[in-house]
């Protein structure tokens, strides 16, 4: 992997000997197992902001929501309409 950006961080003595000890414990450098450690905790809170989680009863409601032909409200009916009056098809 190509290193072209740099991130400082102060820690206290007290992680910085945690990290020491992991990254030894793993055969890496301190760099690279923080550089590992990192990467995986983003790539986890990215996966848990994308994720939807949902109760038995809600799934249940979406799953019934979803197998059920669309129906266009009053105001998207109304909005559909003035677009089909403005809107020119070539």
């Amino acid at each position: 992997m190509a290193v072209e950006e740099r991130l400082d961080l102060k820690l206290s003595a007290a992680d910085k000997q945690l990290l020491a000890q992991a990254a030894a414990i793993e055969g890496l450098s301190m760099a690279a197992f923080v550089r590992l450690a990192a990467r995986q905790r983003a790539a986890e809170a990215i996966q848990r902001e994308q994720q939807m989680l949902l109760s038995q009863r809600d799934f249940t409601a979406f799953h019934a929501a979803i197998g059920q032909p669309f129906a266009a409200n009053a105001e998207l009916q109304a909005v559909m309409e003035q677009a089909n009056t403005r809107v020119r098809r070539v």
